[in-house]
């Protein structure tokens, strides 16, 4: 027993040894890690102290030889500094691209700025000549898109057939939609390929709406031509239907069936529907594109009162 005990012990005293040493180097390299950047940061401020003051004395020199007609002293720096002369030439183009960039944002701040007023003119006048031609000028209500994720919104069924294919593990996970989600057509970005992608032309998509309301209005906006890497947006969808779905599900009523012409004028189109019932859950049903093998939504908006 006591030999166990001793054998535990000088154990013990040797693990605490080891790591006493181990700390000390540790704090040893860190000390000497800490005294090399100390010698490179002073030796950094020595260097930026040498050239702002070679550049005090090109400047004061340049100066003198300016007042005095003569050529100042160079500083031994480039073409023009190792002869011992220095050109006002260069000393003035240095200091025009310092002073360049030392006020180009400012520059730009003040055109944007300028640029803002004159649109708030513009659109001012354009108010005030309204406002003179009708005196009962109808202030329009800012409309409330019930399709907005940010409001609640979300896709509660998709049926459709995924870009590249599925498997049962991808189904399982989720992950048939991953690249371009349902969802996108909730949210407000019109960047390209922040879409509702699928394979072929036809698909189902169930949306639950923010609100349960009487539905006037649903948009479908796509992304303009001019934004896509092929300058094709044969992808946009075509025909489509719009279904009220009850609560229970048990039935649908038809809001709709549009087409989207997918004008280069009108990448936003709306479609009126008349309608006297209140919905919470909307089907919509695409089916067709133009012409291409899959297709992209890239927006859907459903305005209506509650």
């Amino acid at each position: 027993m006591d030999s166990g005990r001793q054998r535990t012990c000088k154990r013990v005293c040797v693990t605490y040894f080891l790591s006493f040493v181990l700390l000390s180097a540790f704090f040893y390299y860190l000390m000497a890690h800490n005294s090399r950047n100390n010698a490179g940061l002073s030796r950094l401020r020595e260097d930026v102290d040498d050239i702002s003051h070679m550049l005090r004395q090109q400047q004061m020199e340049s100066k003198d030889a300016h007042i005095s007609g003569g050529e100042p002293k160079g500083l031994g720096m480039g073409t023009g500094f190792g002869s011992g002369r220095c050109d006002n030439r260069e000393v003035n183009a240095y200091v025009d691209t310092l002073f360049k960039r030392k006020i180009g944002h400012l520059m730009d701040d003040v055109y944007n700025l300028k640029k803002q007023m004159k649109s708030a003119e513009c659109s001012a006048r354009g108010d005030q000549s309204k406002s003179a031609k009708s005196e009962s000028v109808s202030v329009a209500k800012a409309r409330i898109n019930y399709a907005s994720e940010e409001l609640g919104a979300r896709i509660i069924n998709v049926d459709a057939r995924p870009i590249g294919g599925s498997n049962v593990i991808r189904t399982l996970l989720g992950l048939d939609f991953c690249a371009n989600p349902p969802v996108n057509m909730l949210r407000p970005s019109l960047s390209p390929g922040s879409c509702f992608g699928f394979s072929g032309s036809r698909a189902t998509v169930t949306l639950h709406l923010a609100k349960s309301i009487d539905v006037e209005v649903i948009a479908l906006t796509h992304v303009a031509r001019e934004m896509t890497p092929s300058l094709c947006v044969k992808s946009a969808p075509k025909d489509f239907d719009v279904y009220g779905l009850t609560a229970d599900k048990s039935k649908r009523e038809l809001l709709g069936q549009w087409t989207f012409d997918n004008a280069a004028n009108r990448r936003t189109q709306s479609y009126s529907v008349h309608n006297d019932h209140f919905f919470r859950r909307l089907s919509f049903q695409f089916n067709s594109n133009h012409g291409a093998n899959s297709t992209c939504i890239y927006r859907i908006e459903v305005f209506g009162k509650l």
